[in-house]
Formats: structure tokens, C-alpha cells, sequence
């Protein structure tokens, strides 16, 4: 487990603090996240991130203290994230809750902060109290596909979660889902499991049955336990995808160290090595995994024939062509696909004077795709690959039909566009243009010119030229297939 949200560095815990954090590595909590909230906390922060390896921290000002921004306290923010244990922005945010700020105030601190995020590309930790509409709109305007982070605390209506995921953001839950009051059932229920994480928000929302005491990081397993209870899961999946969103949000490596201890029911409690991973870990506002999808197009032929030394090229323009395509985001600057397309040339009989029959041409394409700017909503990339061809020649001709598969090389460039619908799916259009080339000459049987009444055996050689429209569905159901996100 990891409580991504825990103020350990208050004065509520100055007096057992070391007994704390040995509680919740008891209870199996691998990492800790301590987010600052006013400039005046970020020393002691520090302190505590720097003397256990296992608890990390994140830079900011929190709303309430929105008028503490200066040109002073900005640039210490940026110093102090030049330290290994932060790993984060935040607290930062909107509350309309509390009249402790001016709004616009808040909303200037909150914009300021978020252009540091990206500057430094960190994710940031937003606090979000009555303000849904301000906040949107401002991450809406910050969001150019280098803004990631967390919504803490999440109690946001359906429609805000929905927005909120589909800027690329992911949530996490607290205490308060475990109430007996609590409204946020049908929110954890419409949440993936992919796209949440856990937290305390201590020494704050403390958990049943503890609540009433103050909240601590061991408590994190009983909020755990009740979205396990909500999305009727086991808690080790709950556990094991929120550890996995946040170690790959936040770029936390853990070494997980197995040990006995015995009378507990798993006989065995997990230990986190946590160090921060020098490696760019970013959560793609756009994710994908495994992808399904089709394209048309226009398959231009040229055809080089040798026939006794009197070689001639012939070029047929404007073949329609269909396929379909299977696309998987290995990581996401790296994409493989294959695609099947098939096309057929009529063409070759007007040209014969109806001597020739279609010719059919099929190619199966295992292409890499390499992305210049995965995290963008539109990505440009080129293309490398192999395709295996498959030509019928003179189709239903008995006399002249031959047969010949070959193998030969794809290439080109094209962009698209990442459309995301909820949290369901990713849809992607795209434009492309492909070459494929079979460097092989082949035989064939033909009329060598329209006047011969005789057909003649030659070779040739073929390559096609294939601009195309497809798109791409990406279930999000599939995404773990990416290991970006590992």
C-alpha cells in the first residue's frame, strides 16, 4: 500500500512520529507522501522525507495561504524540488469553503503552480473544496499534455469525475468514503481501478472504525477494504493497481522485501525500498494499451517489367484499398502494429484492352511506430516495418493467373489525433502515408504489348504507394498492456 496523502510533519504527530511510520510499514504501507502546505513547512517537510526512505514529499501552497505567493516563495519552491525526496507539487488548489483567500487570488497561486509542474515535470496534488468550476477551467487551460497529477480527497458529482479523468488526471479516496453517511459509493463504483489511489490525509478523515483518534498511514488498509467492498473486489487487487498508479505517477521505484512474521492471518508483511527514480515517469494523458481498428485508402502501383532487356514501367493510380489493423502501445514513445490490407486492380484491364484480368494485391504489414510527442493530444510519428505480400495476377484468368508472395519493407510518416470518450475508451483517428516495397522480382505471365496475341512470361518488380484514413479504438480495460506504466 501507499498513503499518497499524509501530513506526518504536523505537530500532531511530534510526539510518536518515529512510532508511526514503524506502524504502517507493520501494516504493509511501502511509501508515504507528505504534501507542504504553507512555505514556512517546507524545511520540516524535508527533514522528515530525508531521514526515512521510505517517504517522499511534494512542494507547494496550499489555497488557504494562496497570498503567501511571491517571486521569493516560488523560486523556493523550484529550489527545493532539486531535492531527491520531492516528488510531487502540492498542496495546491481552489477552497471555496473557507474565506481565508480571495478567489482570484487563489486561482493566480494555483495557475503559477501548475506552470511549475510542467516546468519541472512533476505531478501535482490538488486540494478541491466547492470550486469544481474554477478548477476545471484552469486545468482545462494548463492541460497541453504535460499536466499530470491528483484530485486528493476526491468528492466530486459524476460529472466532475468525468472531467477530471478525461484530462488525464487520476483521484484518490480518504477516510470519509468508510461514514456511514458518506455519498461517494456510486463515485468509487464508476471509478477504474486503474485511474485511483489511497490515502489518509492525516492526521485528518479518520477511518472507521477509528474514527474519532487521530488518523495515521497504518489506516490506509481500511479505506482499501471499503472500495474493495464498493467495486466487490478483492483488497489485494485494490492494493496492488493503486500501489501501481502511484508508484508510476508519482515515479517511485519500490523494492519489495518479503518477510515472515508470524500470527498474522498472510504470514508475511511487505517492506518498501523506496528511491526516487531518475528516469522521465510520465502518466499519459492519453493511455493505451492494446488497440483495434481500420483503414481505407488509395494504393498507387508502379510496376517495373524486364522482358529481354526492353525494360518498362507501368503505373496505376487511385486503387482503392481496405483494411484492418491491431495496434499495441508497447511503451509510449514506441507503438507495434499489424495490419492486413487488400486491394484490387481493375485498372489493368482497361489498359490491356480487356486482354488482362484483375490483379489482386494483399499485404500483411508488422510496422513500428516511433512517437515524437506521445503525451500530446496529437501525436506526429514515423513508421519502420516489414510486409509480407501476397499477388494474384490475372484473377480467373485459367491461362494467365499467377501466383507469388514475397517479402519486402514499409516506411513513412503520419499523425493522430487522441480522442478521449469518459473513461471507457480511447478513440484515434489518423492519416498516413505508408510505402511498401517488395524488393524481389517475381514472375508473371502478361501481354507484352496491347497488339501481341500471344502472352508472354516476364519480371517485375512492384511497389505500392498507400496514403491512408483509419481509426483506432484503445480500451481502457487494456491499457496495462502498456509498460509505461510499470
Amino acid at each position: 500500500m501507499i498513503d499518497t496523502h499524509a501530513h506526518i510533519d504536523t505537530e500532531a504527530f511530534d510526539e510518536d512520529r518515529e512510532l508511526v511510520i514503524q506502524r504502517a510499514v507493520d501494516e504493509g504501507v511501502e511509501a508515504i507522501i507528505i504534501p507542504a502546505i504553507e512555505h514556512k513547512d517546507f524545511a520540516r517537510v524535508l527533514e522528515v522525507a530525508e531521514t526515512h526512505n521510505n517517504i517522499f514529499c511534494a512542494m507547494g501552497i496550499h489555497p488557504h495561504n494562496a497570498d503567501e505567493i511571491n517571486a521569493k516563495t516560488l523560486q523556493l519552491i523550484e529550489d527545493n524540488c532539486k531535492n531527491e525526496n520531492v516528488i510531487a507539487i502540492g498542496e495546491i488548489g481552489l477552497d471555496y469553503y473557507y474565506d481565508f483567500t480571495p478567489k482570484d487570488v487563489q486561482q493566480k497561486a494555483f495557475a503559477t503552480q501548475l506552470k511549475i509542474a510542467k516546468k519541472l515535470d512533476l505531478p501535482v496534488i490538488i486540494h478541491n473544496r466547492e470550486s469544481d468550476d474554477d478548477l476545471l477551467r484552469i486545468l482545462t487551460e494548463e492541460q497541453d499534455g504535460k499536466l499530470k497529477g491528483v484530485l486528493h480527497c476526491f468528492s466530486g458529482d459524476l460529472k466532475m469525475l468525468q472531467q477530471s479523468l478525461d484530462l488525464g488526471f487520476l483521484v484518490s479516496f480518504t477516510g470519509n468514503i468508510t461514514f456511514k453517511k458518506s455519498a461517494l459509493s456510486e463515485i468509487i463504483e464508476n471509478t477504474p481501478l486503474d485511474k485511483m489511489m489511497l490515502e489518509t490525509d492525516s492526521p485528518y478523515l479518520t477511518p472507521v472504525p477509528y474514527r474519532g483518534k487521530r488518523n495515521e498511514p497504518a489506516y490506509v488498509k481500511h479505506i482499501a477494504e471499503k472500495i474493495a467492498e464498493i467495486k466487490k473486489t478483492t483488497i489485494n487487487e485494490v492494493i496492488n493497481m493503486t500501489s501501481k498508479n502511484a508508484k508510476r505517477l508519482f515515479g517511485i521505484l519500490s523494492m519489495l522485501i518479503l518477510f515472515l512474521s508470524i500470527g498474522l492471518s498472510n504470514s508475511s508483511t511487505l517492506y518498501a525500498q523506496s528511491e526516487y527514480e531518475d528516469e522521465d515517469v510520465f502518466v499519459s494523458p492519453y493511455p493505451k494499451g492494446l488497440g483495434f481498428g481500420f483503414d481505407v485508402g488509395t494504393n498507387t502501383i508502379v510496376e517495373t517489367q524486364y522482358y529481354k532487356g526492353l525494360d518498362k514501367s507501368i503505373s496505376y493510380e487511385g486503387i482503392f484499398f481496405w483494411g484492418a489493423t491491431i495496434n499495441w502501445a508497447v511503451f509510449d514513445f514506441m507503438m507495434l502494429e499489424a495490419t492486413y490490407n487488400y486491394s484490387k486492380n481493375t485498372k489493368i484491364i482497361q489498359k490491356s484492352n480487356n486482354q488482362l484480368g484483375p490483379n489482386i494485391h494483399q499485404v500483411l504489414e508488422l510496422t513500428s511506430q516511433w512517437i515524437a510527442n506521445p503525451h500530446s493530444r496529437v501525436n506526429f510519428y514515423g513508421m519502420l516495418g516489414l510486409s509480407f505480400f501476397h499477388n494474384t495476377l490475372n484473377d480467373s484468368r485459367p491461362i494467365l493467373e499467377t501466383k507469388d508472395a514475397s517479402l519486402g519493407l514499409n516506411f513513412g510518416i503520419g499523425f493522430k489525433i487522441n480522442i478521449p470518450i469518459a473513461s471507457i475508451m480511447l478513440i484515434t483517428p489518423y492519416l498516413e502515408w505508408r510505402l511498401n516495397w517488395p524488393p524481389a522480382r517475381v514472375d508473371g505471365i502478361t501481354f507484352w504489348d496491347r497488339g501481341s496475341t500471344e502472352p508472354v512470361k516476364i519480371e517485375s518488380t512492384k511497389f505500392f504507394s498507400m496514403p491512408r484514413f483509419g481509426i483506432i479504438i484503445y480500451p481502457s480495460a487494456l491499457n496495462f498492456l502498456n509498460f509505461s506504466f510499470n
